[in-house]
């Protein structure tokens, strides 16, 4: 990993070395500036050939933001509450005024000042905190914040000034003004650095990170119209073959066919992720609902290896079929489970009651029963034709004969008419429906 650091001038004279030492296996990269203006020219090339940058200020990581788009990650370096403490201590140590503070740190650590001194038993009351005014950020900001410590040095000569800015600094200093720079410690570079490599580390995991996906046909319901129709039941696993297949192709994945009903696709997290926006857009379970009359239980399984990945799928795959099928879970690992990503939408209590009566009569599940009631109440009608019912139901006309039948049976479907759509045709029979 390459890791840019832009620095003011004559700071880290001696820190550069110890932070190479600290991290040999990373590159790192001391851009000097001697202006903060400057940096977009610098940067705006060298930008692409490293992996991450950090900054020392978040003033100046705005106004850079301001001139370039961010094409890595940008990282500003804090000061810590350790680093503001040694600050403190630097000042009691040089015998400069611990109660009259001017300095343009932000109000954050600003409480972090008052926090040290109140645990310090020193009162409030004693300290004077002086802030200069809000000067716009553009290339005359710090002549600004100059003259105004300039301004202030003339009629209190007994203060300490603080700067978070380089260039304030070098100029105050210059000038005898005692002045001290709140630079980020040693241990802030450190663990910005760490920090940096971390995010690297785990993107580049995530992206070749394995996913399998394990998808099963569900058990057909003993009253499903098309248990006994082996033709039909064949059809219907191709037709849910088709989906698969165009499913993977869309995260370019490869699929591999356990048996008949029941598939592995195996892709990376870093495209799946992408193409089906970051699981939000999981089609597949959908679609074969939507078009088929079957449906799917789906795992989806993370791991480093295929086998983590192929474990995990497999959990996710046994958690749908326990939850009723036609749900998707993801598992990270085993203590990770996220889902049900789409849970079958449920019938009011009473209507599914109504259903799973005339299921018991009739011998027709309370889903096709469901189903039919749907397609009359969508349309507002009563009555259809065995064809359309056959294409809403996607099954064959035969199978809906049979469903047909049994509700001619049992007077909850009468033929109130015949529907010619050839003269030497056969024609449909008109039904009307009584669920």
């Amino acid at each position: 990993m390459r890791i840019a650091l832009l620095v003011p001038e004559k700071m880290l004279s001696t820190e550069i070395t110890l932070l190479k030492e600290k991290f040999p296996e990373l590159l790192l990269d001391f851009i000097f500036y001697s202006s903060v203006f400057k940096i977009p020219n610098i940067f705006s090339v060298q930008q692409k050939e490293y992996d991450a940058v950090l900054f020392f200020g978040k003033t100046t990581l705005n106004y850079v933001a301001s001139k370039l788009t961010p094409t890595i990650p940008w990282y500003v370096i804090p000061r810590d509450t350790a680093s503001l403490l040694q600050l403190l201590f630097k000042i009691s140590l040089t015998g400069y005024n611990l109660y009259r503070l001017v300095t343009d740190m932000p109000e954050n650590e600003l409480t972090i000042i008052k926090d040290a001194y109140s645990e310090s038993n020193i009162p409030l009351q004693k300290l004077t905190l002086i802030q200069p005014p809000t000067f716009i950020f553009d290339e005359v900001f710090y002549n600004h914040l100059t003259d105004f410590y300039i301004n202030d040095y003339k009629h209190n000569t007994n203060s300490t000034y603080i700067t978070i800015y380089s260039d304030v600094y070098k100029k105050l200093q210059n000038r005898g003004i005692p002045i001290l720079f709140a630079s980020s410690s040693l241990t802030d570079i450190s663990n910005s650095i760490e920090k940096a490599h971390t995010n690297f580390l785990l993107h580049a995991s995530r992206e070749s990170q394995i996913i399998i996906i394990h998808a099963a046909i569900d058990e057909l319901n003993t009253f499903s119209p098309i248990i006994e129709d082996e033709y039909q039941m064949a059809m219907e696993n191709l037709n849910i073959a088709k989906y698969i297949y165009s499913f993977a192709r869309k995260i370019q994945g490869a699929v591999f066919a356990i048996r008949e009903t029941e598939y592995l696709i195996f892709s990376t997290r870093s495209i799946v992720e992408h193409q089906i926006n970051k699981f939000n857009d999981f089609t597949l379970a959908h679609d074969v609902k939507k078009h088929t009359a079957r449906t799917l239980s789906i795992g989806l399984g993370f791991g480093k290896t295929a086998t983590e990945a192929k474990n995990h799928a497999y959990i996710g795959l046994k958690r749908s079929q326990e939850s009723g099928g036609n749900q998707i879970f993801l598992v990270y690992d085993k203590n990770t489970i996220r889902g049900p990503l789409n849970t079958p939408p449920k019938l009011d209590p009473i209507i599914y009651d109504h259903f799973q009566e005339i299921s018991s009569r009739v011998g027709i599940s309370p889903f096709t029963l469901s189903q039919i009631h749907k397609l009359l109440t969508e349309r507002g009608i009563q009555e259809c034709t065995v064809a359309q019912l056959s294409d809403y139901l996607q099954i064959s006309k035969r199978a809906v004969n049979r469903i047909v039948l049994k509700l001619l049976d049992n007077n909850y479907c009468i033929e109130i008419g015949r529907q010619y759509h050839h003269k030497a045709g056969r024609p449909s029979r008109i039904l009307k429906f009584k669920i």
